[in-house]
């Protein structure tokens, strides 16, 4: 309080009462990426010289990633080659033990004469043997186009070709043989047997000239997880996250050179990257984007933002292919404790023990205000492929953080996988999601068919995709559109982008997976492909449906984010009054909205802030209390409609 002395006037400024709520938001989306990296990388030649090049691994979809990104530098590099071995074979010695430079020429020219005749040589042949592991006959042409690869152990790759592409040719035996065109890009090429040849779990042979396996050097990805890890940035679009991935790329290139080039600090790194050409860097943006976890990532944010969804923070783990990964309980908190915007989180693709973290961070055990959207296991619906293991719950066995190692691609969107019969078990059904008591995380399943981006012609145009990013969008969507809100399920909603699902449910299928709250997409007669479902996996029924729980979690965000100018102001009746207020009037505009039920606002809400829940031993303490409550509106998940027959009536 000012002095009053001087005779005049004082302006002084007083508590303004209770203070107006900010909904929080509830749309912003946490997504969560894996990358596996192999333990080493290999210096490049040729073209790709001042990069690095992955080293050749186990997973097969992991190894034709690498050819199919370095592919376009080998042609430079083999020439290169060739000039170098040109260069030294049979060059005489000077006195001084060195080769004599004119002699060196004067070889070059020699080995060059000797060169075969690049017309003569069947380019095909060429590139199947630097691409398949093992002795492969290529069949001569019979008449339509496609061709087809076999090996002695039995195994046969069959893929359609065009004539852009491909020539009938006589070989040197006079017989007729196929050959790549005049001109023809060998990639495309590659990219047809990649696509039948993963089908069959089929890797590269690693034969790949612009990496030097003489060259290699070991990497520590715990040590790059924790140089790229951080708090996670947000973007709006996918052009934001092609930026964003060509930012990590850079970093990531960075990060590698510093432990496999010696001296190499953050200057030289950067001045390395910043000097390779746009070729080489071109490879570098394929391999990363091409990577089942970056791949992964790209599907799950175009469904997010195509379905409604209008802000998505990323957070992309770092670890060695076949490891157990980073501490994921850190990685979430480092990533999103101090992004307070993100209201849902999801892993897109990843296996149970990421489904069952983000579940866990949701929850009271973490942040407590979040909620998770996680996915049913890829095959809960159908059976497994001839080579891929599921355990008794669905879940795939394996050595990566994925759920499946690679993402199958199809032709048509055709569902036409064979359905596994024991999914209803109770066993299984219990199992095959992670499950809470509060309800802060609803799965679903089954997993989408949807355009392929990465697609190299007509036998790839579709990519199975795992549903999260999607469902995310779609909530979001329900969330902001006219009419909508938290308040509503986000069930009977469209899924766009979406071209089939790899199998569809009936109502009597339905049942047994509703109730162990499994929310199911489904196509809907003459509505499209919709979301079928409203349930949390929470074991406490007082929080069954997803509305519920993200209504509570709204107000509860709202407030506690609203309410702070209230702190260390002195605990009496005035504050009090003034904090009762503020909520009520929040609460009270939401009943407006519809958000809340009840016949009159007063049915709909209490708001207690009073000596009787304040007593003078929490006063003493510290401690002001405000006891909320408010009826949420709750589904109409099962319509009941009763007919009757009017009775007869007698005559009058």
């Amino acid at each position: 309080m000012p002095e009053y002395r001087t005779p005049g006037v004082y302006i002084e400024e007083i508590s303004g009462g209770p203070r107006p709520i900010q909904p929080s938001s509830t749309t912003d989306t946490g997504f969560i990426a894996v990358l596996t990296l192999p333990d080493s990388f290999n210096a490049g030649r040729g073209k790709a010289s001042g990069m690095f090049v992955p080293a050749i691994a186990d997973e097969p979809q992991l190894a034709w990633n690498r050819a199919l990104a370095f592919r376009p530098l080998v042609e430079v590099a083999a020439a290169a080659d060739i000039a170098d071995t040109a260069a030294s074979a049979s060059a005489p010695a000077s006195a001084d033990g060195k080769k004599d430079d004119k002699s060196k020429s004067s070889s070059a020219s020699k080995t060059a004469a000797k060169a075969p005749d690049a017309s003569s040589e069947n380019r095909l042949r060429t590139l199947v043997d630097a691409a398949l592991p093992g002795k492969w006959d290529i069949q001569a042409p019979n008449g339509d186009d496609a061709i087809t690869l076999t090996n002695a152990a039995g195994d046969a790759i069959r893929f359609p070709v065009s004539r852009t592409l491909m020539n009938v040719k006589e070989g040197d035996n006079g017989a007729r043989e196929w050959d790549l065109a005049w001109g023809a890009d060998e990639v495309r090429v590659l990219q047809l047997i990649s696509g039948f040849a993963l089908a069959q779990g089929i890797k590269h042979s690693g034969d790949l000239p612009v990496a030097d396996a003489r060259k290699s050097a070991s990497i520590d990805a715990d040590t790059i997880h924790d140089a790229l890890a951080g708090n996670a940035p947000v973007i709006h679009s996918l052009e934001g996250y092609h930026a964003w991935r060509a930012e990590f790329a850079e970093a990531l290139f960075k990060e590698i050179a510093y432990q496999t080039s010696k001296g190499v600090n953050e200057s030289k790194a950067q001045a390395m990257w910043d000097t390779l050409s746009g070729d080489a860097k071109q490879a570098w943006d394929y391999w990363l984007r091409s990577h089942p976890g970056i791949r992964r990532l790209e599907l799950a944010l175009s469904g997010f933002f195509e379905n409604g969804g209008t802000s998505a923070y990323i957070a992309c783990a770092v670890q060695t292919h076949g490891a157990g990964g980073p501490n994921k309980r850190a990685f979430l908190e480092r990533s999103f404790d101090s992004v307070a915007a993100v209201a849902m989180l999801c892993a897109p693709g990843l296996e149970l023990s990421w489904q069952q973290a983000i579940l866990d961070y949701a929850g009271p055990k973490g942040r407590g205000d979040l909620f998770a959207i996680m996915e049913a296991p890829r095959y809960l619906l159908t059976r497994a492929p001839r080579g891929t293991e599921v355990d008794d719950f669905r879940w795939t066995r394996g050595d990566s953080p994925y759920e499946i190692a690679q993402l199958q691609v199809a032709s048509a969107p055709d569902a036409t996988e064979l359905r596994f019969g024991g999914y209803s078990s109770d066993t299984v059904l219990d199992r095959s999601v992670p499950r809470d008591d509060g309800g802060y995380g609803a799965a679903y399943g089954p997993w989408l068919m949807v355009d392929n981006p990465l697609s190299s012609g007509a036998h790839d145009r579709y990519v199975i995709c795992p549903p999260a990013g999607h469902v995310a969008g779609v909530i979001a969507m329900t969330d902001l559109k006219g009419g909508g809100g938290v308040h509503k399920a986000p069930a009977n909603e469209l899924v766009s982008g979406v071209a089939e699902l790899v199998t569809s449910v009936s109502d009597r299928e339905q049942g047994t997976l509703n109730m162990k709250g499994i929310n199911i997409i489904r196509h809907r007669p003459a509505a499209g492909i919709r979301i079928w479902g409203a349930r949390t996996t929470a074991s406490d029924p007082l929080w069954t449906y997803v509305n519920v729980r993200r209504l509570f979690l709204f107000v509860e965000r709202s407030v506690r984010d609203a309410i702070n100018w209230a702190v260390f102001l002195p605990n009496n009746d005035v504050t009090r009054r003034d904090l009762a207020d503020t909520i009520g009037s929040f609460l009270f505009q939401l009943y407006n909205r519809g958000m809340l039920d009840g016949v009159n606002w007063k049915d709909s809400f209490q708001v207690q802030c009073d000596r009787e829940n304040n007593p003078d031993v929490d006063v003493r303490s510290g401690i002001l209390t405000v006891d909320v409550q408010f009826r949420p509106v709750f589904p109409a998940e099962f319509i009941r409609i009763r007919f009757r027959q009017t009775p007869m009536a007698a005559p009058s």
